[in-house]
């Protein structure tokens, strides 16, 4: 698999507070309304979904992309675009994961900055002032936009569309642009503390398919965005993260590596975080349930792979 070249500049990129990657502009439901709208409203969606709801998005819904993130338009269809998620490195295609998003959800991407505020908190309202009550937008944890000015009350940043906002400095960690962030295989190893820290978070966050932010997480969006908060970027789907992974005894994993699991037959279909006590993990289980701490199951032993990932 090929590695996204996270330091060249994009023209496009993401400017709702998330949007969805569907498979094809004709998966979209009715109920899917909050999601598709111009103005998207994903917490709303999210909460509008009932479990069987959930459970039909599995053949319609492929992930989730966050404010201020880089996309590469490869075709367009009316109001629907299809896109490269260049974040989000897969195997189905080396520069992205592809996939269709509303027209109105891409807008010309912000300028570069040599700062970066990286969302620390669940969701934070982005304000038109530093004190101000006028909010522009909401961004989930681990948004990465670029930040023009840091003062007592708030920090400047430039969104999507030519515009700015600003963010308490109480939501979000201030960096230089790129900081640590790297491709999975390209960086230092993520101290496990600090993983295990970030992905507990959203411990009792409902499961939701292709969830990829604070407003809903499958299993590998959890791995995913807990990662992309610290400065590294893996692969978005859980075969993808096994086969970029480094191979680890499963017996000897610790805090922060990756548990998988696989069927007979079948590619990886589960992943978790290893917690440093034995077979115990932290994951997003399946639809219906939450973002939970807990021992394997019988099932889980059943299918676990013997050899852990380490992310470096």
């Amino acid at each position: 698999m090929s590695a996204p070249d996270l330091s060249v500049a994009t023209s496009t990129a993401i400017c709702v507070p998330a949007t969805t990657l569907w498979i094809d502009p004709g998966a979209v439901r009715e109920i899917d309304a909050h999601i598709v709208a111009p103005l998207a409203d994903p917490r709303r969606w999210a909460e509008s979904l009932d479990v069987p709801a959930r459970r039909d998005l599995h053949d319609r819904v492929l992930t989730q992309l966050l404010l201020g993130e880089p996309v590469e338009v490869i075709e367009e269809r009316g109001d629907w675009l299809k896109v490269v998620a260049l974040w989000q490195p897969s195997g189905l295609d080396p520069r992205g994961y592809p996939g269709w998003v509303p027209r109105a959800h891409v807008a010309a991407a912000a300028a570069p900055s040599d700062r970066e505020a990286v969302v620390a908190v669940e969701a934070a309202p982005v304000r038109d002032a530093p004190e101000g009550t006028a909010t522009l937008t909401e961004a989930s944890y681990a948004t990465i936009l670029a930040v023009t000015e840091e003062a007592s009350a708030g920090v400047r940043v430039r969104l999507p569309g030519n515009r700015e906002g600003w963010l308490d400095t109480s939501a979000c960690v201030v960096r230089p642009s790129g900081a640590g962030r790297s491709v999975a295989g390209q960086g230092a190893p993520a101290p496990g503390q600090a993983v295990l820290t970030a992905a507990r978070r959203f411990i009792g966050l409902d499961y939701l398919w292709g969830g990829t932010s604070a407003f809903g997480l499958d299993c590998s969006g959890l791995v995913h965005l807990t990662f992309r908060a610290l400065g590294l970027i893996v692969p978005r789907d859980a075969h993808d993260q096994a086969a970029a992974a480094k191979r680890v005894p499963a017996e000897r994993a610790v805090a922060g590596d990756l548990y998988f699991f696989v069927r007979p037959d079948k590619p990886v279909h589960h992943v978790g975080f290893a917690i440093g006590e034995d077979r115990v993990m932290l994951h997003a289980p399946a639809t219906g349930q939450q973002v939970v701490e807990e021992p394997l199951t019988a099932d889980r032993r059943r299918t676990l792979v013997c050899d852990a990932g380490r992310v470096i």
